[in-house]
This record gives C-alpha cells, sequence and structure tokens, in this order.
C-alpha cells in the first residue's frame, strides 16, 4: 500500500470502528471503503480530514435489482477514495452530503432523477435532468423501467417564475434559454438581477440529454467507443480514451508503447484546439471580435493536424480497446512539427495579448472571482480549479497513456478571476505544443493495439482523465457478457456549472457572459 493510501486508511480507521468498513481495491488500484448507509457520511468526513483540497468528484449508482448501490468518489491526496453503501431498492432513502460538500448538489439530484434515490435533507431536491414533466415514478436507469414511447403524451407543468420576494419587493427576472441567440446548445438559467446587479443564478440543465448512459447498457464495448465519444464533439477523444482505459483495467490489457505515446499526442492536440475555441469565444463574449476571428483562424491549424493525424477533423474515432486504430506514418512527422511551429507562435502572440491588451484585461480581472474555498467546496476541476490556485491535473496524479514518460508542467494562478482562466488556458497551449513535440521525437517502435475479447468478464472499474475542461470520470461495471452493466459518465462542466451562481451573484449583469463563459461550458456533455 502507497503512503497516500496508508495517510487515507489511518484516517478513516481513527474515525471509524474497524468492524463498520471493509477495505477493497477497485480498479485500477485505487481505494474503496465498504459500509452501511449508515455510516457512509462518517467513512466520507473521515476521508475529507486527509486533505484541505479534498473534495467530491462525483457519485456513481447501480441498480442490483432488490438493491441500490452508490458509490462516492472522493478526490484527495492526488486520488480516488470511493466510499459505497447500499440501500433497498423498496426504500431507497440516504442522507444527502449537500450540507458540508456543496457541490454534490447535481451528483445527488442527478441519482434521485435516474434511480429513484432519496436524499434526505437535500437543501433542494428537485429535477436536475429529466423534463418537470416526466412521469413522477419513472427512473430511466432502473432495469425494470418502462421507457416511454416517441408518441408519449406528458402533463403540462407550468414552472411559476417569482416576482417579488417575502417583502414585496419588485425584481427583475432575466430567463435566459433554453432557447437563446446566446446558447449553442439549449440550457437554461434564471437570473435575478436588482438594478445591473446579480443577486442570484438559477442553472436547469437536461435539455440536451441523450440517454448516453442507458443506451450503453444495450450496445456491445466496441459500438459503446464510438457513441461515447459523440458526447462531446469538442472533447471526442478523451471520452473514448477513459471509456476503453475503464474496460482495459477490468480485462487486464497493456496497451502497446506506441499505442499510449499516439493516444497522448491525440489527446494534447484535443486540449489545443479546445483551449483555442475557448480564448477566442472568451474575446466575442466581451465584444472583441477581432480578436475572436484571429484565434479562431489559427485553431484551424490544429484542426487540420488532427484530420492528418486520425484521419477525421471533428469526432476523430482513432481510440480502440486495447490501443489505437490508426497509425501516424514517418511522412506525416514534417507536417506535424511544421504545424506546432506555426501553433507556438500564435499561441506566444496571444498570451503576452492577455497581459498587454487593456479591453482584455479591463473585461476579464476582477471579473467572476471564483476563491480557492468556494472552489473546493463546489468540486471544480480542470483550468477552473487550477486557476484559484488548487494544484490539480489528472495528467501529474494519476499518469495515463504516455503521461508518466512525457515530461510538462502544471499551471496554476490564484487571481481566481475570468482573468486568470484564461490564462491558465493560454499558457497550457505552450505546455501541450512541448509535449507532442516530446511524444513525436520520442514515438516508440512496435505495435499500436492488441486484440482483446469482445466479452469482458465480471467486474467493475473507475476511470479519468485531464480533459480540455477538467477531470472526466467514467465508472464501468461488467457482467461477463458483450455488454456493460452500467456505465456512469461525470463531465467537467457538470461540477464546474455549480460555481457559476458564486462566479456571477453579485456582479454586473454585462459582466455574465464573459464569467460564464471562462469556466468553459460544454451543455451537450453536461447533459450526456
Amino acid at each position: 500500500m502507497s503512503d497516500v493510501a496508508d495517510r487515507i486508511v489511518s484516517a478513516v480507521k481513527q474515525n471509524i470502528p474497524q468492524d463498520e468498513i471493509h477495505i477493497e481495491t477497485l480498479k485500477p488500484d485505487t481505494l474503496a471503503f465498504r459500509t452501511s448507509a449508515d455510516m457512509a457520511i462518517p467513512t466520507i468526513k473521515a476521508i475529507l480530514t486527509t486533505s484541505d483540497d479534498a473534495t467530491l468528484s462525483t457519485i456513481s449508482s447501480v441498480d442490483l435489482t432488490d438493491r441500490f448501490e452508490l458509490l462516492y468518489h472522493l478526490r484527495t491526496l492526488g486520488t480516488i477514495a470511493t466510499v459505497r453503501c447500499e440501500i433497498p431498492s423498496t426504500d431507497p432513502r440516504i442522507t444527502s452530503i449537500t450540507p458540508f460538500i456543496p457541490g454534490a448538489n447535481f451528483a445527488e439530484r442527478e441519482a434521485a432523477d435516474f434511480l429513484g434515490i432519496v436524499f434526505q435533507k437535500h437543501p433542494n431536491p428537485s429535477r436536475l435532468v429529466v423534463p418537470d414533466a416526466w412521469p413522477k415514478d419513472l427512473y430511466p436507469l432502473r432495469k425494470n423501467a418502462e421507457m416511454p414511447t416517441p408518441d408519449t403524451v406528458f402533463e403540462d407543468i407550468s414552472v411559476q417564475e417569482t416576482s417579488a420576494d417575502s417583502n414585496g419587493t419588485i425584481k427583475m427576472k432575466i430567463v435566459i434559454g433554453p432557447q437563446h441567440p446566446a446558447l449553442l446548445e439549449p440550457e437554461r438559467f434564471t437570473i435575478d438581477v436588482d438594478g445591473e446587479t446579480v443577486t442570484k443564478v438559477v442553472p436547469r440543465i437536461g435539455y440536451c440529454h441523450r440517454g448516453v448512459e442507458k443506451a450503453a447498457e444495450s450496445r456491445d464495448y466496441m459500438k459503446d467507443v464510438y457513441m461515447v465519444e459523440r458526447v462531446c464533439g469538442i472533447c471526442n477523444s478523451c471520452h473514448s480514451t477513459t471509456f476503453c482505459q475503464a474496460v482495459e483495467a477490468i480485462l487486464g490489457t497493456d496497451v502497446p508503447a506506441r499505442g499510449r505515446y499516439i493516444r497522448t499526442i491525440v489527446l494534447e492536440l484535443n486540449r489545443i484546439q479546445s483551449h483555442l475555441l475557448l480564448i477566442g469565444h472568451a474575446g466575442h463574449e466581451i465584444g472583441y471580435d477581432t480578436f475572436f476571428q484571429y484565434v479562431w483562424r489559427d485553431r484551424e491549424i490544429v484542426m487540420d493536424l488532427i484530420e492528418l493525424v486520425t484521419g477525421n477533423r471533428v469526432i476523430s474515432s482513432i481510440l480502440a480497446i486495447g490501443g489505437v486504430r490508426r497509425d501516424i506514418k514517418e511522412s506525416s512527422i514534417p507536417t506535424i512539427k511544421e504545424g506546432l511551429n506555426k501553433l507556438r507562435s500564435r499561441s506566444e502572440f496571444y498570451r503576452n495579448l492577455l497581459d498587454e491588451d487593456l479591453t482584455l484585461k479591463m473585461r476579464t480581472e476582477n471579473v467572476g472571482v471564483l476563491t480557492r474555498k468556494d472552489a473546493v467546496a463546489m468540486c471544480t476541476v480542470g483550468p477552473v480549479a487550477r486557476a484559484s490556485g488548487i494544484k490539480t491535473d489528472v495528467r501529474l496524479e494519476t499518469p495515463y497513456a504516455a503521461y508518466d514518460e512525457v515530461p510538462f508542467k502544471i499551471v496554476t494562478r490564484n487571481e481566481g478571476d475570468s482573468w486568470a482562466r484564461v490564462c491558465v488556458r493560454a499558457d497550457e497551449l505552450l505546455n501541450s505544443i512541448e509535449m507532442i513535440e516530446y511524444a513525436i521525437d520520442n514515438l516508440p517502435t512496435g505495435d499500436i493495439k492488441v486484440r482483446t475479447p469482445r466479452r469482458v468478464p465480471e467486474g467493475e472499474a473507475i476511470n479519468r482523465i485531464e480533459a480540455p475542461r477538467g477531470e472526466i470520470f467514467y465508472y464501468v461495471k461488467s457482467n461477463g457478457t458483450k455488454f456493460p452493466e452500467r456505465v456512469k459518465i461525470r463531465t467537467p462542466t457538470l461540477n464546474n456549472l455549480q460555481s457559476v451562481p458564486k462566479l456571477t451573484e453579485g456582479g454586473n449583469i454585462a459582466d455574465f457572459p464573459i464569467a460564464f463563459a471562462s469556466i468553459d461550458p460544454c451543455f451537450s456533455c453536461t447533459d450526456r
């Protein structure tokens, strides 16, 4: 057992009677504590004492027919520690952890929507993903759920908009979405303003929900690789990598070195194009469309490189269980290096611009400030967390692909504002370019893939990677067939979105667009 695991186990044993917990290992080599529903919260609180930055990553919920299992995945000391417990399916009640981990809000409400689990003492047990008109006793991830047909007519429910507070003071309520010119994907935000000051923000997701987790249970593992890739068009390779690595952990499959390096190259190309998209979009949100057009023009360079390496421009479809589907040709390497040199020059220019351009700085500095304490409490991940001073990066904490061999520097800032979040991404552009160059120069010879069986033995695994927006988390449970028993997906925006009220409340309504955009939200992947 590692020193980190020893610290976590020691903290739990100091607070929990040993006959109340059973220590397990969850593939690939992460701690799990099996306990009763009554002891789940004390065990979670004990793990949170191991680090000031300890927080929740997500909650996985599984229907075991006669009972439900909850797995609380906690992020601490650079690893995941899981607390698992079971509750009866006839009376699925458990005490909420949201009162002491505010960022657990969405994870618990999602489990309530999908499995009908009641989280007692939850501060806001309203629906999150399924529509308000969804049938009351229909929980789609239950194994016995009878799904509605396309011609099913739902009850017409109107959501009441409050126009006055308890003192009778009239406030302006601005509703953005679900259909709005500013939103490329439909979601809904209800914003209360007093004059031009934002006083309350309530996000409502679910308008892009496609039932990917449910659909994964009826498709074999090979088809699921391509389906999870479509959870998000921007982070497509990240989703397929996370899923493949979880399945490989259950199988005990080792990916060839060349395949791991190619995965790293593809993932870093994915990071570059995603960060350029956000940096340009930040300019657009403050009305600086010249900046926006220049950045997106240069983004075409990396899009061409992605097409050269993977064969596809958007959905790369290069990942496979056991490796990658496509090799990098020796003749392509000079073109890749030439493109990276161009990207380096342009990225350095944009990074300097963030320091020197008064328009960019005046519209982003001290706008949408998220303190380190709030970033931990809201369970933020990726650049949002790193811009608030939290040193977290899955590539460093739990290296995957070839990240244990490819050197890189983690980027953090302490300002916690919109400017810091954009700067973190700009600095990471240069890091990613260096990483790809190193991987290309040190690309091993040999196979790119190993054969794997189509039937996956019974087991379970968690896997997480550092996508451009932050940690992507997958829990995969297999049952010995060609079809998974459960595929749980938690995307970065689901966690980061919960910080939006902290970013915007108390600020000017004119700053809402850039503060919101600075978390780099993706609703398609949030809703799945």
